[in-house]
């Protein structure tokens, strides 16, 4: 168990150019690294329940999934940050290469707006591009975006100093949406939107000083320290937004994978990770074990001791069968009721027979009172075959019902490995 499963339909292939080799090759290793739920401890499960249900400002999630979370947003969240990232070229490849008399500039402050457009702002602005593109899951992407946006700012300043020296005055409206398109569109967490917040004032004080020009005026900056508010808590309440909704998915996945009762994968989870499993054991010239376990005079237990008593015992079972399926390729899952499925990767029939007989020994010597039982203690019985991963699920099960029911006519408390039914 805990084995990461993906479906690698849902990830790019490595076909195509260099360029787009790389980018691919990342997002296959994100979604590889992307936590299984049935590795969640109860503690992170509790507090994603939590966070799920609350309704205040959200800036981490727990330890073991926040890594998780940030990488996976970083992928969501590449396309707009590309496209951030080209809107400088467009902005000032156009304003440099427009005529001069339809701006209304003279020529010398013209001259530097190109110099700046050409030399400065789209080759930076192309090269936080490119690496988000080929990077789009690691935070080396989002520092090129943030990094590009503070030399863009640089070079606004510079021209709006020069402009300022030069009796021309600049709309001071261009350099405000950098920060605020980054907060916006960028999708940062709302502590890197508070710094580049922080490096867009410095910025713009610190052009005034050095170049001894007048700052902006006190209504311009009100106006613009009310537009970097806005931003800021309109980040924040994005992150909260979506940190929550991850954490409801997770929850989701959770509930849709894993028996609630035992934390055993449910029906469905085995028969996505049987197909896996077949099509490795027909790669590899491997033999496993299937094979269907059932409690032994289950109903008597509830019947005599109630239903929480019985819920107590199957979780207690459910802890022996976890570990029976500890590596990459095993699974032990609870079917429903009192039934429970096991897969064991790489097992000849000699092995499977001695691994059934542990299980059916170990849950024995758990004592689990059923006074109405012949044996006055909870047994399982279980029946298994062995399969090469050509054969079909449904086969599998009608095979290896018919082991399970053999131990059960023959007195219960056994196992029992057995040749396929045929169809």
């Amino acid at each position: 168990m805990g084995r990461t499963v993906f479906d690698e339909r849902s990830v790019p292939t490595e076909s195509g150019g260099f360029f787009l080799r790389i980018r691919n090759r990342g997002l296959i290793a994100a979604a590889s690294r992307r936590n299984p739920v049935d590795e969640l401890a109860p503690a992170t499960v509790q507090a994603l329940e939590r966070i799920a249900r609350s309704s205040g400002p959200l800036l981490r999630l727990p330890r073991d999934v926040e890594a998780s979370y940030r990488e996976q947003w970083r992928v969501n969240a590449n396309q707009m940050r590309v496209l951030l990232a080209l809107l400088p070229v467009l902005i000032f490849g156009g304003l440099a290469l427009a005529p001069v008399q339809r701006l209304g500039l003279s020529g010398a402050y013209h001259e530097l707006l190109t110099l700046l457009s050409f030399s400065v702002i789209v080759p930076t602005a192309l090269a936080a591009a490119l690496v988000a593109w080929l990077l789009p899951e690691r935070a080396i992407s989002g520092a090129f975006i943030a990094a590009g946006g503070l030399v863009i700012l640089v070079a606004l300043e510079t021209l709006r100093t020069q402009g300022v020296q030069w009796g021309y005055t600049a709309d001071h409206g261009l350099a405000v949406a950098v920060p605020v398109a980054l907060a916006v569109l960028g999708g940062f967490r709302f502590s890197r939107v508070m710094a580049m917040h922080a490096c867009y004032v410095a910025v713009v004080l610190g052009g005034s000083l050095i170049a001894l020009t007048p700052s902006l005026s006190p209504i311009t900056w009100v106006g613009e320290a009310a537009l970097l508010l806005v931003s800021a808590l309109s980040a924040l309440w994005m992150e909260t937004t979506q940190r929550r909704s991850w954490a409801a998915r997770r929850l989701l996945q959770l509930q849709a994978h894993q028996d609630p009762l035992t934390g055993l994968r449910n029906r469905r989870a085995f028969e996505l990770h049987f197909e896996l499993a077949a099509a490795q054991a027909r790669r590899d010239g491997k033999s496993m074990l299937f094979a269907l376990a059932d409690l032994d005079h289950f109903k008597l237990v509830n019947d005599r001791y109630g239903h929480d008593y019985g819920d107590g015992a199957l979780s207690e079972v459910a802890v022996v069968l976890s570990q029976f399926g500890r590596r990459p390729l095993d699974l032990c899952a609870r079917l429903g009721g009192e039934e429970f499925a096991i897969l064991l990767y790489d097992c000849e029939p000699d092995a499977a027979e001695d691994r059934l007989s542990v299980l059916v020994a170990q849950v024995r010597a758990l004592g689990i009172d059923n006074a109405d039982a012949p044996l006055r203690k909870l047994t399982i019985s279980a029946g298994g075959v062995i399969s090469d991963g050509s054969h079909s699920l449904s086969l599998l099960y009608r095979s290896a019902d018919e082991q399970l029911y053999t131990v059960k006519r023959g007195g219960r408390n056994g196992a029992q490995l057995g040749p396929l039914v045929d169809s």
